[in-house]
């Protein structure tokens, strides 16, 4: 028999589909990369596209974004933004971030939340200590701050009783014996409400949340009332530390 040095026909499309197949993935996982990761110089609407699924759109957080401080910018509430980035009940995230923003018809609060005075604080030292911490939002956390140059959650909740007229001690940790316990359905804005331990302490404000010093990077502000299972106590500053 003689050799021609060819491939049969049907041995030659085989050849060519296993030698072209590679190439075929090849070319699909680098278009699927690009469309992943668009280039940086491209426009703005393609980038846009880029950022914006069925969920919603993404936002990249700053320093001293807080849950609650997007929730009110976007029109949607906490639970709607935990929900949609995986958080479960945490509300901590960070400077840099990406933030997936919900949409739809039922993350618009029905009520949202507006800074006043909660209808069972209508005299009395709690308000004066409310009032007093409503005037520190946007000053920065300071560790051991006391003053208007920053605040740690303790000091501000010493200052805060302290403009009221009753002398807290200053740490948590001592703090939290420093009055009466209460159950959560008999909080009223002043009361205290310790986390973490015993290692954080916020200000109830009313309608269901507290004025808080969180963290290094943060500023004081407000945020949700922490769920039941979180809180290891609330207590009523006593007038026993009264001046």
């Amino acid at each position: 028999m003689t050799h021609t040095g060819s491939l049969p026909t049907s041995a030659a499309r085989r050849v060519t589909a296993i030698v072209a197949l590679p190439l075929v993935l090849l070319a699909a996982l680098i278009a699927w990369t690009v469309a992943q990761h668009p280039h940086p110089d491209a426009h703005p609407a393609a980038i846009a596209a880029h950022v914006t699924g069925p969920a919603g759109k993404q936002v990249v957080l700053a320093r001293g974004d807080t849950l609650w401080s997007l929730a009110r910018r976007h029109g949607t509430t906490v639970a709607a933004l935990q929900q949609a980035n995986h958080l479960g009940r945490s509300t901590l995230i960070y400077a840099g971030h990406h933030l997936l923003l919900p949409t739809g018809p039922d993350t618009h609060p029905r009520t949202p939340y507006v800074p006043g005075t909660d209808r069972r604080s209508a005299a009395g030292p709690g308000r004066t200590a409310v009032d007093f911490a409503r005037r520190q939002v946007g000053v920065p956390y300071r560790w051991g701050g006391t003053g208007r140059s920053g605040f740690d959650c303790s000091g501000l909740v010493q200052a805060a009783w302290h403009a009221a007229g009753i002398d807290l001690p200053r740490t948590t940790f001592t703090q939290i014996h420093a009055g009466t316990r209460i159950v959560r359905a008999r909080l009223r804005p002043g009361d205290l409400v310790f986390t973490h331990d015993g290692r954080h302490v916020q200000l109830y404000a009313g309608h269901g949340h507290v004025i808080e010093a969180a963290r290094p990077g943060t500023t004081v502000g407000y945020s949700p009332l922490p769920p039941a299972h979180a809180v290891d106590a609330y207590l009523r500053p006593t007038p026993a530390g009264r001046r």
